[in-house]
C-alpha cells in the first residue's frame, strides 16, 4: 500500500496535543511520498496549517445544528472516499460517534480509531452515557484500534478489543534531539524576558483549559515563591481560561513573577530556561510537553492522574493533586533546586533513554507506516 492516500479526521485545534502529533509525524510521512486528505471537525481555532500537509476540509461540530452537521460531514466523508478507502480518526473521546457511523455508511473499508486522551471521571452523566455508547459503536465499526497510552486505550476500548491483533499502542513521540538542552538558548531567552541567570524558572506548557489545571500551577508556585523569592513562573500557551488565570496570578500576589508568553512558535527554544517543569493535569493521554521537557533535561513534576507511561525517567516525579497538595509540590520544587544538577548531561541521558523506550519520532513514523501498509 506504499504511497497510498489516507483520509485523516480529527478535532485539530491550533497547537493541541493531537494536532502537534499529526503535524510532527505526517510532515515526515509526506516526505516519504504519502498523501493525506484532512477533515477537521474542531469547533474553535482550527489548525488550518494542516493544509500544508495535504488536502484540507473543515466541518464544524454541530455548529449549525445536528442535521446540518450530519449532512455536511457525510458530504465531506463521501467526497474524500473517492481518494481512499482508509480513514484514520485521531480522537480525544468517543462521545461524538457520528464520524464513525457516517464513515461506515459511506463505505470506508478500514476505519482506524486512534485514542489520544483519558478523561475518565471528568464527564457529566450525559457525556458518560454518550462515551459508553461510542465505545460500543467503535467496537463494531472500527477495523483498527490505536492508543497513545494504556490509559487512553482503557478510555476508548473494552478489554476484549485490546486483546485483538487489531489493537496497538503507538506512543506519542518527539523529535528528541530538537529539544536537547543548550546553554546559549537558556541565556538568550532569559535575557529577552529580563530573567537573570541565577533566577529559578518554573515552567508549564499547555492550553489554558480545565484539563491542564493552571490554578493548581499558580497556587503551588505561590507557595514555592515564598520559599525562593528569586523565582519566576513561565506559562506557555493560550486558551479559553487565559484571562481568568492571569487574574488569579494577580490575586495570589505573583502577577509580577509570572510570565504569560501566549502562543509562541519557538517552544523548544524557550524550554531551555526551565529549571523545573510542572504538569498537574487532571488527565492526559500522554503529554508531548512532558516528552519535550524530559528531552531537555528538565526535572518534571506531574500529577498522579496520568498514564503509567508518563513516569518513565528518574527525573520525573509523581505527586498527588488532592486538596491541599500545593504545599507538597512547593516542597518538592524546593528540594530539587537545592541539588547541583547538570541539565546538559541530564538532557543527553534522557534522550538516550527515551529513544530506547520508543518515544522517538522515528519510531512513531515507522509504526504509522506499518499500520497503513497492512
Amino acid at each position: 500500500m506504499k504511497n497510498e492516500q489516507v483520509v485523516i479526521l480529527g478535532s485539530f485545534n491550533t497547537n493541541n496535543g493531537i494536532t502537534s502529533f499529526v503535524k510532527q509525524n505526517y510532515s515526515q510521512l509526506k516526505k516519504q511520498g504519502w498523501q493525506f486528505h484532512f477533515i477537521n471537525i474542531a469547533n474553535a481555532k482550527p489548525a488550518r496549517e494542516l493544509a500544508s500537509l495535504g488536502h484540507y476540509s473543515e466541518v464544524k461540530q454541530l455548529k449549525l445544528g445536528p442535521v446540518k452537521h450530519v449532512l455536511d460531514l457525510a458530504r465531506v466523508l463521501r467526497r474524500n472516499r473517492k481518494f481512499s478507502s482508509v480513514i484514520h480518526m485521531h480522537l480525544d473521546s468517543l462521545h461524538n460517534f457520528l464520524p464513525l457511523l457516517i464513515a461506515k455508511f459511506v463505505g470506508y473499508k478500514r476505519i482506524i480509531v486512534h485514542a489520544h486522551s483519558d478523561q475518565r471521571g471528568q464527564y457529566s452523566w450525559k457525556k458518560e452515557v454518550a462515551q459508553k455508547m461510542g465505545m460500543k459503536i467503535c467496537a463494531h465499526t472500527a477495523t483498527d484500534f490505536i492508543a497513545c497510552s494504556q490509559n487512553a486505550a482503557d478510555f476508548f476500548y473494552p478489554k476484549n478489543i485490546q486483546q485483538n491483533d487489531s489493537f496497538k499502542i503507538i506512543l506519542n513521540s518527539a523529535a528528541l534531539n530538537k529539544f536537547q538542552y543548550t546553554e546559549d538558548a537558556n541565556l538568550k531567552n532569559r535575557a529577552e524576558l529580563n530573567i537573570s541567570k541565577t533566577t529559578i524558572v518554573v515552567g508549564h506548557c499547555g492550553r489554558f483549559n480545565r484539563q491542564k489545571n493552571h490554578s493548581f500551577v499558580l497556587r503551588s508556585f505561590a507557595k514555592f515563591h515564598q520559599m525562593v523569592p528569586d523565582s519566576k513562573l513561565v506559562l506557555v500557551g493560550n486558551g479559553e481560561d487565559f484571562v481568568k488565570i492571569k487574574d488569579l496570578a494577580q490575586k495570589l500576589g505573583i502577577g509580577k513573577n509570572t510570565i504569560f508568553t501566549g502562543y509562541i512558535d519557538n517552544v523548544a527554544e524557550v524550554q531551555n530556561m526551565f529549571d523545573i517543569f510542572i504538569l498537574p493535569s487532571l488527565y492526559e493521554g500522554l503529554s508531548l510537553s512532558l516528552l519535550e521537557n524530559s528531552a531537555n533535561g528538565t526535572q518534571c513534576l506531574l500529577s498522579d492522574q496520568q498514564t503509567k507511561e508518563s513516569y518513565f525517567l528518574d527525573s520525573t516525579y509523581k505527586l498527588s493533586i488532592k486538596d491541599g497538595a500545593e504545599q507538597t509540590w512547593a516542597d518538592k520544587m524546593f528540594e530539587l533546586v537545592q541539588q547541583d544538577l547538570d541539565k546538559k548531561l541530564q538532557s543527553v541521558k534522557n534522550i538516550e533513554q527515551l529513544e530506547e523506550m520508543g518515544f522517538s519520532e522515528k519510531k512513531s513514523v515507522a509504526s504509522l507506516i506499518e499500520l497503513y501498509e497492512k
